[in-house]
């Protein structure tokens, strides 16, 4: 949670109003928005996405969920590359993903 979401937010040095940095700014909502994000990191080996929607519930108050995924996906799993007798066998290679998820949900009232 500490990379940070929004090209645009990190450009201006994290100063925006959203689901993520500030839930009170959520009051000046005047219709239904949505956020979405992807970022690659480390030469496109992980993944960053972000998704967020946020709604006024009425001239007072206002709510917002958002979701952060951070993965590595189709890494190699080597480890039945060799069989017991010590032979390579490369079709033995298979592939994982590993990820982290957060999830958010902001309420803000006057």
């Amino acid at each position: 949670m500490n990379i940070g979401v929004d090209a645009a937010a990190l450009g201006m040095a994290n100063a925006v109003t959203s689901t993520y940095w500030n839930p009170a700014g959520l009051i000046h909502l005047e219709d239904k928005q949505i956020s979405l994000m992807h970022a690659s990191y480390f030469a496109n080996i992980a993944q960053y996405d972000f998704a967020a929607y946020a709604s006024s519930i009425d001239e007072e108050s206002a709510w917002g969920i958002s979701m952060i995924r951070f993965g590595v996906d189709d890494i190699l799993n080597t480890t039945e590359l060799i069989d017991s007798q010590g032979n390579i066998d490369y079709n033995r290679i298979s592939k994982f993903s590993t990820a982290d998820y957060g999830f958010t949900f902001s309420y803000a009232r006057k």
